[in-house]
């Protein structure tokens, strides 16, 4: 999701900065594009550290296994993560 949100930015800021000619009261467009094409830098940084994490929780698993005595008596249950 935010993979998308940044390059929408990205090309709107570009758009608007480099490809725009005229002239707005009240704002500069030019400063407008600049901050859109930071929000989509911003977004994909973000994007890119959500799928980070999601490919690390992803590759590890839980194992539990639990051992019974033989006399039924006492139970031993071991977790691993790898």
């Amino acid at each position: 999701m935010f993979a998308a949100l940044g390059i929408i930015l990205l090309v709107a800021g570009a758009i608007i900065t480099f490809a725009i000619d005229r002239e707005a009261e009240g704002f500069d467009l030019h400063a407008v594009g600049w901050i859109l094409m930071a929000g989509g830098g911003l977004a994909l940084l973000i994007a890119l550290i959500q799928g980070a994490g999601w490919m690390s929780a992803r590759s590890s698993h839980a194992v539990t296994e639990r051992h019974v005595s033989p006399d039924g008596g006492s139970v031993v249950e071991e977790s691993h993560f790898s």
